[in-house]
């Protein structure tokens, strides 16, 4: 998103852009990893040394309010986070935690408005599409684990 667009964002949800603000976005939107707050912390602190851990926590949850990031899992206690708000899937390794946005070939697109044909009356913003299980690398390790045993 362009500095301008950013600004307009971060007004209509009550926020200044601030220095802070705007590199801890600019962090999250850049990632694929889905990172958790504190992999933001370390991510952002060499470039905003006095940046506050407290800081990123409020940070990422205002910006979560204004719909500008998204809460993508919960894994072991760790809120991950994702800056890419459209509609998506996700592929959670339930062993080492990783977590990959999944190509649906669209299969996603129109998954809102069919959610709202589901719950007539309700006012549908979201749709999560987790998929879960063991990644490739998690998967071979248990394999040649089992292998050996």
């Amino acid at each position: 998103m362009r500095k301008a667009a950013l600004h307009a964002a971060f007004h209509r949800a009550g926020m200044r852009l601030t220095r802070q603000r705007l590199a801890i976005y600019r962090e999250l939107e850049s990632r694929c990893d889905h990172p958790d707050v504190e992999h933001l912390f370390k991510a952002v602190k060499p470039r905003i040394p006095q940046i506050s851990l407290f800081t990123v926590y409020r940070t990422v949850n205002a910006l979560e309010l204004a719909g500008m990031v998204w809460r993508v899992a919960t894994w072991k206690g760790h809120a991950r986070y994702d800056g890419a708000v459209e509609t998506h899937a996700h592929f959670l390794c339930e062993t080492c935690g990783k977590i990959d946005d999944v190509d649906t070939q669209g299969a996603c697109h129109g998954l809102q408005e069919q959610a709202r044909g589901c719950v007539p009356g309700n006012d549908v913003r979201r749709v999560d599409v987790m998929i879960s299980g063991a990644c490739a690398a998690c998967a071979a390790a248990r394999e040649s684990a089992a292998q050996q045993a």
